[in-house]
């Protein structure tokens, strides 16, 4: 099927942590790795020729993957009911995987990887998307388990949204309920990349595998969104 170009609004691709502003919009869903691997492999299969040598040769897939949108949402890629539901998933999902690279995409949809990969490169996505996740990614999870401290807790993260508002100042505009909303969805995420613990929080190492290692080395600024030490991949 031949794909039309898809106009290309919005901002894609990992989010500059120097910027002034967060970007705020991932309460459409937590991890959303049954939908990155369904929309990675709805553009590996259906992206023409021209448009994946593109993304081969770039750092991160960026606005490229964005070709596939309007197809994956006519034709409910994801399978949700609601039209309203489904465009909305199919944007955030795509948003997250402009940050990852090609070759991150095809371990994410390939046979070969791990589910604990495949997790963990939704977690990765999420992080370099959205600079509130990676920032409370570096600062808090990673920080707790280098320090030996068992659990991230609420009150962790509340210092750190309080931290984080001398800089980010729309920090301070947000409705109680969109915070929840964000903070619900940030610890369901780590609870999904199992890096923390449903139930008490607590804070899990992220399982060293050969693939883990492969993206790690070629992109190594990575390695702070995740809970482990760089010896662990050695």
């Amino acid at each position: 099927m031949a794909l039309a170009a898809s106009r290309t609004t919005g901002a894609f691709g990992m989010e500059n942590r120097q910027d002034t502003r967060y970007r705020l919009s991932f309460t459409a869903g937590a991890l959303l790795l049954p939908h990155g691997r369904a929309l990675a492999s709805y553009f590996l299969e259906h992206a023409p020729a021209e448009v994946l040598d593109q993304a081969r040769q770039t750092p991160e897939l960026g606005s490229t993957v964005a070709i596939i949108r309007a197809q994956a949402i006519a034709g409910n890629v994801l399978a949700i009911q609601s039209e309203t539901a489904n465009a909305r998933y199919v944007r955030e999902t795509l948003k997250r995987l402009s940050a990852l690279t090609f070759d991150e995409l095809t371990i994410l949809t390939g046979d070969d990887a791990m589910p604990s990969d495949r997790r963990l490169i939704m977690w990765l996505a999420m992080c370099r998307y959205y600079a509130f996740v990676g920032d409370f990614a570096t600062d808090v999870l990673r920080e707790r388990f280098l320090l030996g401290e068992p659990t991230v807790t609420f009150d962790d993260y509340a210092r750190f949204v309080r931290n984080k508002t001398l800089w980010h100042p729309e920090l301070e505009t947000l409705t109680d309920a969109t915070a929840k909303k964000l903070r619900s969805c940030l610890f369901a995420a780590m609870a999904e990349a199992e890096l923390l613990t449903r139930t008490d929080h607590a804070v899990m190492q992220a399982p060293p595998t050969a693939l883990l290692a492969h993206i790690l080395e070629v992109r190594p600024e990575s390695l702070e969104f995740l809970p482990m030490r760089k010896t662990t991949l050695q």
